[in-house]
Order: C-alpha cells, then structure tokens, then sequence
C-alpha cells in the first residue's frame, strides 16, 4: 500500500474523534457540574417531576473570642447605691399589717380537665387527626429563582415536548414527544443517561474503544436534540417553517440564526461518518480487535496473493472474409467462395 493510502485511512477516522471526543467531553461534564437557574412555572415543573434545588448554604458568624464577652456589664464604681423611695421599706405602725383581700377578688380555679370528674363541661371537644396532603407545586410557590444543575434543563425540554404550555390566546399546542416519554420522572431519568452517555462515549472516542457504538449513540443523541429544540416544533408547531420542516427566522442569511441547528447537524454527520470509518490504526479498537492481514481495508489489495485469470483467446478470423472486407468498389473480380466443409469419412 502506498504511503498517501496510509494517511487517508489513518488520519480522518483520527481527527474526527478527536473533535467528537472534546466536544462531548466538554459538554456532558457541564451537564453534570455546571448549574442554572429557574423560576416560576419553570421550578414548578421540576419539583413535580422530583427535582431537587441546590441550596445556598448561609455563611456561618464569625465566633467571638472567649476573653471579650458578648455583652460587658457596666462598671460598678459608676453606680449609684441609692434606694427609690418607692421600694423603701415603710416605718411605722402600718409596716406589718396588710389588709385582707375581698372575696369578690378571689381567683377562680380552672376546671379539671379530667373527664371524669364531677365538674366536668357537659360537651367535650373531640381531636380528629389531620392528614397533610401534597399538592403539586404551582408557579407562584417559586417567586424567587431557584439553583440547579444543567442537566435538570434537558428534563424540562422533554416534559415541554410532552405537555407543552398553551399559546397567548390559551389554545393547546401539539407535543412534540410520546406521551409515555413524561410519565413519572421519565425525563429526569433521560437527562441523566444523557449527559452519562456524552461524557463516556466521549471518553471511548478519545481512546478509540468501542468507537462504532460510541459514535452510534452519540448520533442518536443529537438526533433526538435536533427533533426536541428544532426540526419539531418547527414542523408540528409552526405554520411557516420552511420546507416544512426548516425553522423560519428573521434573517434567513445570518448564520448566528441556525448556529445551534448547524452544529448538532455537524456533529450528527460526524458520529456517522465514525459509525461507519471505524477507529482505525490509532486505537484501542485495533490493539484489542486486530484484523486479519487478508482484509482489503488494512492491505489495501482486493485480493492478495490471488492468481490472475487466464486472458480469453482471441477469436481467429476466416482469412476470405477478411478478403471480401478489403475489396474496392472497381475490382471486378469474382468474390471468393467460402472453403467448402470438411466431410468427416464413415468408418
């Protein structure tokens, strides 16, 4: 094989997971680490589905130091030791008599509470437990915006693309998605296997292990990306996409327009086109998984070592037709008969 042959099955197949592999690397580990933020209806749709907010942990007071005390007491060389005349104890005949009190200005003692005493109330209350039922959650439950990890934002699209709002005039908009695929915490589950896949498919690619499966689910994701925020709600939601299914923007020639529907395209085609390349040379795949010398991808032969095929004879020409092609339209002569058969002699 030449040279030039070797660089064009090594280098694309090496280059494209590469690229495959930092992207997703990159993009599932934001999922996973990074957070956003969400609020009213938004919030309320993630606790129903069994999310749980990031709470801001509040920072702790500083402690004070054991020798100053919180709150000093005052100095006492500053105060006074004077008595109020009205706590000072009186003198006199009237100092150790106190009258006594009414009967009027008796207290009442409070009934027993014990039912079965004489002088228990006639109606006693009854106590029935009270049952605390959970209500969904509603968007004003969240006025305030509320922490979350990325990922939780692809389990909001899908549970949107399942049961999406209504309209501005309150009239219902086709789904995009199954119902099935919102039933309980199916899109949290989704948004988990999605960022699990980018980040170890990502991975495989990187080292080449696994590559066709790799690169096969990570085609499948972006499909489902570019149904779920494009391709759907353009041809399910919208009147005037183009072709039907294309999204109609203002500015049909600004490429910041379809940045996100071209780039999951690209990456969709490139996983593809690893799908069906292989790992090649540079891999884990071909260490683990190593072809045979005879397959035409790595000796780049059709068949080696295989004989050539006898060349057909080439078909011998009657020597009067040959005669009879060359004659001019002035030769007179009488045309040549044919040779006449051999007869075979009877024995």
């Amino acid at each position: 094989m030449r040279y030039r042959d070797h660089i064009a099955l090594t280098l694309p197949s090496f280059l494209l997971r590469l690229v495959l592999a930092i992207t997703f690397l990159w993009a599932g580990a934001g999922k996973i680490i990074g957070t956003t933020t969400v609020d009213g209806d938004n919030a309320a749709r993630l606790a129903n589905l069994g999310v749980v907010f990031i709470q801001d942990t509040p920072e702790e007071p500083e402690a004070a130091t054991p020798d100053e005390p919180l709150n000093p007491l005052p100095e006492t060389e500053h105060l006074e030791t004077q008595i109020p005349e009205a706590q000072a104890p009186e003198t006199g005949d009237d100092a150790g008599s106190v009258d006594p009190l009414d009967a009027s200005e008796q207290p009442v003692s409070d009934p027993p509470l014990d039912p079965n005493a004489g002088d228990a109330p006639s109606n006693p209350v009854e106590i029935r437990s009270v049952a605390f039922v959970n209500s969904p959650a509603v968007g004003s439950d969240y006025p305030e915006a509320v922490k979350i990890k990325r990922l939780y934002g692809i389990a909001l699209l899908l549970d949107k693309s399942v049961s999406p709002d209504l309209t501005a005039e309150s009239q219902p908009v086709t789904p995009t998605m199954p119902s099935w695929f919102g039933a309980g915490s199916m899109p949290v589950y989704a948004a988990w296997a999605t960022a699990i896949t980018e980040l170890a498919a990502g991975l495989f690619l990187l080292f080449g292990f696994l590559t066709r499966i790799s690169s096969l689910s990570l085609c499948v994701v972006m499909l489902v990306a570019m149904w779920t925020t494009q391709i759907g709600p353009a041809s399910l939601q919208s009147s005037d996409a183009i072709l039907g299914f294309i999204p109609n923007v203002a500015d049909l020639w600004d490429p910041s327009s379809y940045s996100s529907l071209l780039w999951q395209l690209a990456l969709a085609v490139m996983s593809l086109s690893v799908a069906f390349l292989g790992a090649g040379p540079l891999s884990l795949d071909r260490m683990f998984f190593r072809p045979s010398r005879r397959d035409p991808y790595v000796s780049g032969e059709s068949k080696p070592n295989a004989p050539k095929p006898p060349k057909p004879p080439k078909p011998v020409k009657a020597k009067h037709q040959d005669s009879q092609k060359d004659r001019s339209e002035f030769d007179r002569a009488p045309p040549l008969s044919p040779p006449p058969p051999q007869s075979n002699p009877t024995p």
